[in-house]
């Protein structure tokens, strides 16, 4: 879209964050779009598209601000290098689409491991073996998870404020373990931090799906952005079977929000924990 309109939203969504918890609200950014636009010359909505959503003008900026979607409720926005607002907005817990996060950090495993490739016509993600190599315009090769990325994120947010120099020397002896990632996670519940944990690594994923998007030229997707446990009965319906890892997946990140009281509340079959003891 022309540069001007660009200018526009970028001033519009700095105001509304000056007086916003979080994200800024879409009614909101709405209205200090239509003040600030006069100032540039123009005026909103834009002539001949009066009729247009403002969640589809908004598409138009997919670069530069993210979108947070919410059945029956107002629209979240946040500038595409501050995703983490999306979760400090009051009742909103941000994730990004199960099986789009899964192919930006799920390490693949075997002696032949599948790969994941975006299909661009329809927005699914194929897992393919690395002697299945896709031709044509139609895939899109996503960057492999490897676990030195996930123990540099994971050694970076030791680094974020708050955090105790004694629970960073925990959580770092935890990265040199055979079962790092999950001992990682095991020591963040302990320590209440899952979900500052969670707000990191979710902007993290965030910024690397974007710079993707950038260099492969994939236009960006507001629906990889979802509120938890808000997805409608109809999305559900048409969206395939999630595969076991997409589930686990899901799963994990559900876990990571529980705080210790919630955790102490879950009860769960005695078979089930008995898989946790090595016979």
């Amino acid at each position: 879209m022309d540069e001007i309109w660009n200018e526009v939203v970028a001033e519009a969504l700095t105001r509304g964050l000056e007086t916003s918890d979080g994200a800024v609200p879409g009614a909101k950014l709405r209205e200090l779009v239509a003040r600030v636009a006069p100032k540039h010359g123009v005026s909103y909505p834009p002539p001949g598209r009066e009729d247009e959503k403002f969640a589809d003008f908004l598409k138009q900026f997919g670069s530069s601000v993210i979108v947070l979607r919410r059945e029956g409720q107002d629209l979240l926005v946040a500038p595409s290098d501050a995703p983490q607002l999306l979760d400090r907005s009051a009742n909103v817990y941000a994730q990004i689409r199960d099986d789009i996060f899964e192919a930006f950090t799920r390490i693949p495993k075997g002696s032949s491991p599948r790969q994941p490739w975006y299909a661009r016509d329809t927005d699914t993600i194929e897992w393919l073996t690395e002697d299945e190599n896709p031709a044509g315009v139609r895939f899109v090769r996503i960057p492999v998870a490897t676990l030195d990325q996930e123990l540099s994120d994971r050694r970076a947010f030791l680094l974020s404020p708050g955090i105790e120099k004694d629970v960073q020397d925990k959580l770092l002896g935890t990265l040199t373990a055979h079962s790092a990632l999950g001992s990682f996670s095991a020591v963040l519940r302990a320590h209440g931090l899952a979900r500052k944990w969670h707000f990191y690594r979710f902007s993290e994923v965030v910024r690397r799906i974007k710079k993707w998007c950038e260099s492969e030229k994939v236009p960006w997707r507001d629906e990889w952005i979802t509120p938890v446990n808000q997805h409608s009965k109809a999305d559900a319906a048409a969206a395939p079977p999630a595969s076991t890892e997409a589930r686990r997946t899901s799963f994990s990140q559900f876990v990571e929000t529980l705080t210790d009281e919630d955790l102490r509340r879950i009860s769960v079959p005695l078979d089930i924990v008995l898989k946790l003891f090595p016979r």
